[in-house]
C-alpha cells in the first residue's frame, strides 16, 4: 500500500508540556518539597512561595535539554534568588514577608523575543535559548557563559514579580534598571552591559536596563561585597562558582540544588578607589537604602517625580547631571 502524502497522513499528537509544583518552607526547615497542584495559593501561608516549572519533554525539546543542564534546578535557583532580591527592596527583612505574587511560574515555551513576565508568571522563549545553545555549539561562548546568562535573566524577571510598581505608575525605565541592578549585584551582568557613566546627555536615564542599573549603583554607593553576614533569611544566592558548579541531594523524591550560605564574591576593588581621583565631594549621597525607601512607597502610593528631591534632595535631572560629570562627561 502506498504511503499517503505527508499532508494527508493524521498528525502525530505532540508531547504535552509537563508541570510540577514546590513549595517553599521558611528557615530553619528545607527550603523546598515537591507538592501537587494547589488549589488555592491562598490557603498557605504569604511567608512561603508557590513555584512551578513546565516545559517541553527534554527528549522532544533539544533547547529544554540545553536549557536545563545549564540550570539543573531553576525552582532552586529562584527560590534562593527570591531570598536575595527581596532583602535588597524590602526595609523590612522579618519572617513575616508579604510576597506580591505568591505563586511564582516559570514556563519555558516557543515564542519570539528572550523573556517577558506577567504577574508572578516568567515565560522564557525557548527560541532564544536555541541561539545561545547555537552559539556555544559554533565556539562563540562556552557552557559557563551560557549559564550566567540564563540565571541573569531568571534573576531579572524574578524581580518583577517581587519588586512593587504603585499600581502600574512607576516609570518603565526605573522598573527595568532596578530589576537590572539587582542583577548587577549579585554578578550575573553579561559582559556587553555598558560600563558606568555611560548613557545620552539629555534624559540619558530613560534608556533604563544597564545605563539606569549603573546609575543606581552609583546613587546608592552599592557594588557587590566580599563577605556580608547572612540574614535572618537564611540561605542566600550562591557565589559564580556555585552558580555554575551546584550539587544535588534527593529529597523526598525530588532532586535538589544545594547552594551554600553565602553571597556573591567580589573580583572588583572597592567603590572608592574604582574612582580615585574623581571629584568625590561634588557627589551627591550616596543613598544606600534609596530602592528599599522607593519600593516601599511603591506597595501603596503612586509615583511621583517629586520623590528623588525628597529622598536625595535634588531632581532627577541634577541627579544626571551629577551622574554625568563625575565621570567625566558633561554637557
Amino acid at each position: 500500500m502506498p504511503l499517503l502524502p505527508s499532508f494527508l497522513r493524521p498528525k502525530q499528537p505532540q508531547p504535552q508540556p509537563q508541570t510540577t509544583y514546590f513549595l517553599s518552607s521558611p528557615p530553619p526547615n528545607f527550603p523546598l518539597r515537591p507538592i501537587p497542584p494547589p488549589g488555592s495559593p491562598r490557603v498557605i501561608p504569604q511567608s512561603n512561595l508557590i513555584f512551578s516549572l513546565t516545559h517541553p519533554p527534554p527528549h522532544t525539546s533539544e533547547p529544554t535539554l540545553f536549557f536545563l543542564q545549564c540550570v539543573p534546578d531553576p525552582i532552586g535557583f529562584l527560590y534562593h534568588s527570591s531570598s536575595f532580591i527581596q532583602q535588597r527592596l524590602s526595609l523590612d527583612n522579618t519572617h513575616s514577608i508579604e510576597w506580591r505574587h505568591q505563586l511564582i511560574q516559570l514556563e519555558l515555551e516557543e515564542k519570539d523575543g528572550l523573556a517577558a513576565t506577567s504577574g508572578g508568571r516568567i515565560g522564557v522563549s525557548l527560541r532564544w535559548v536555541e541561539g545561545i545553545m547555537r552559539s556555544v555549539r559554533d565556539g562563540e561562548r562556552d557552557m559557563k557563559g551560557a549559564t550566567r546568562e540564563f540565571k541573569g535573566v531568571l534573576l531579572h524577571e524574578l524581580v518583577h514579580t517581587i519588586q512593587h510598581d504603585g499600581q502600574s505608575t512607576c516609570p518603565g525605565w526605573l522598573t527595568e534598571s532596578i530589576a537590572d541592578y539587582i542583577r548587577l549585584l549579585a554578578q550575573l551582568g553579561p559582559e556587553h552591559w555598558r560600563k558606568s557613566g555611560s548613557g545620552r546627555t539629555n534624559r540619558g536615564w530613560e534608556d533604563g536596563y544597564d545605563i539606569g542599573a549603573r546609575f543606581i549603583e552609583w546613587l546608592t554607593g552599592s557594588t557587590p561585597k566580599i563577605q556580608e553576614e547572612s540574614s535572618s533569611l537564611g540561605s542566600q544566592i550562591p557565589t559564580q562558582d556555585a552558580l555554575t558548579s551546584p550539587t544535588k541531594t534527593s529529597v523526598e523524591g525530588a532532586v535538589h540544588t544545594q547552594y551554600p550560605n553565602a553571597l556573591p564574591s567580589n573580583d572588583l576593588p572597592p567603590f572608592e578607589k574604582i574612582h580615585k581621583g574623581r571629584r568625590e565631594q561634588d557627589r551627591p549621597g550616596p543613598f544606600p537604602d534609596l530602592i528599599r525607601l522607593i519600593d516601599s512607597r511603591l506597595k501603596y502610593e503612586r509615583w511621583d517625580d517629586i520623590w528623588w528631591n525628597e529622598l536625595t534632595g535634588k531632581s532627577l535631572e541634577e541627579l544626571w547631571d551629577c551622574y554625568l560629570r563625575y565621570y567625566g562627561r558633561s554637557e
